[in-house]
């Protein structure tokens, strides 16, 4: 569709989605903080004061896959899964907008 013929709401939403998938990284996952222990016998988490770490979940094929993510890498990861949630976002307003067109029948 011609920008022209898009609501001003469509060309906002297009134009910020753009450099999430031009540049930005993204991420479809889960994020969960577990408790666990390291298997050292000297270990605070041998003492009941485990360790935690970020794992991520995703579904795939009907298959549930997870990942641990180190301590380094925390940041990026959530920073990735928030540019894929701001995605959803706006690829929701986009739909909407052609929704509403559908309803008015234009």
């Amino acid at each position: 569709m011609h920008r022209s013929k898009m609501t001003k709401m469509e060309r906002e939403s297009r134009s910020r989605l753009k450099p999430y998938i031009t540049w930005k990284e993204f991420l479809r996952a889960t994020p969960t903080i577990r408790r666990q222990t390291c298997g050292k016998p000297n270990c605070r988490c041998q003492r009941g004061e485990k360790h935690l770490c970020l794992v991520l979940t995703r579904s795939l094929s009907g298959k549930i896959e997870q990942l641990y993510v180190p301590k380094e890498k925390e940041k990026m990861v959530k920073e990735w899964i928030k540019n894929w949630r701001d995605i959803q976002d706006l690829l929701e307003k986009i739909s909407s907008t052609y929704w509403e067109r559908l309803k008015r029948k234009d």
